[in-house]
C-alpha cells in the first residue's frame, strides 16, 4: 500500500492522538472525519485485535457515526504487516510487552520466540539494574563502616562482623553482574 503524503500525515496524527487518548479510543473529531482505513492502520500497527472496532463504535455512538468495518479492517491488515515483524516482536519484548496473537499463523511461532527472547532481555536487564543498586549499597556501607560509622548496629562487634562479611557480598554481586551482562550480550547477538 503506497500512502500519499497527506494520508501519511493523517496516520501519524491519528497515531499520536490514539496513543495519548488512553482509555477513549477515538475523539469526536476522529469519528466525524471517519477515515476508517487510517484508524484501522493505526490499530494494526499497535497490534490490536479485531474487537477494537467495537470500542470505536462505542466511542463514536454519541456522534451518530458508525464505523466502516471493511475500510477499518483493510487498514488494520496493512498495519499488522508493520506489527508482525521479527524486529517489532523482539523490541516489544525488550520493553516487557507480550506480542498480541494477531499475526498470521505461519509467522506466529517465530515471532513469539523472538518476543520471548526480548522479554528475557527485559527481565535480565531489570535484574542487572537491581544488582547494580545492591552493589552500590554494599560498597557505600563498606566504606562507611571502614570509616568508623556504626550505622544501625548496636555494638562495634556487630559493625565489625558486618564489615568482614561485605567483601564476599560485593564479590558475589560483581559476579552476578558480570554473568547478567554476558547473558545480555549473548541475547543481543541472536538474530532478531
Amino acid at each position: 500500500m503506497r500512502l500519499s503524503p497527506r494520508l501519511g500525515t493523517t496516520l501519524i496524527l491519528l497515531g499520536a492522538i490514539v496513543t495519548s487518548a488512553g482509555c477513549a479510543t477515538l475523539t469526536k473529531e476522529q469519528c466525524t472525519i471517519g477515515n476508517w482505513q487510517a484508524i484501522g492502520y493505526t490499530d494494526g500497527v499497535a497490534g490490536y485485535y479485531a474487537d477494537r472496532l467495537a470500542s470505536h463504535a462505542k466511542a463514536c455512538a454519541k456522534t451518530g457515526v458508525s464505523p466502516d468495518y471493511q475500510a477499518w479492517e483493510r487498514g488494520r491488515q496493512q498495519g499488522l504487516k508493520q506489527y508482525c515483524t521479527p524486529t517489532n516482536a523482539y523490541e516489544l519484548g525488550r520493553r516487557g510487552q507480550q506480542l498480541n496473537g494477531v499475526c498470521p499463523a505461519n509467522m506466529a511461532n517465530q515471532l513469539q520466540q523472538l518476543n520471548a527472547q526480548g522479554r528475557e532481555y527485559y527481565t535480565l536487564n531489570n535484574q542487572l539494574l537491581e544488582e547494580q543498586r545492591q552493589l552500590e549499597k554494599y560498597q557505600d556501607e563498606f566504606k562507611r563502616l571502614r570509616e568508623g560509622e556504626l550505622l544501625d548496629f548496636k555494638s562495634e562487634k556487630e559493625a565489625r562482623s558486618r564489615l568482614l562479611s561485605l567483601p564476599d557480598k560485593i564479590r558475589s554481586s560483581r559476579q552476578r553482574i558480570a554473568n547478567a551482562e554476558e547473558r545480555l550480550r549473548r541475547l543481543d547477538q541472536l538474530p532478531h
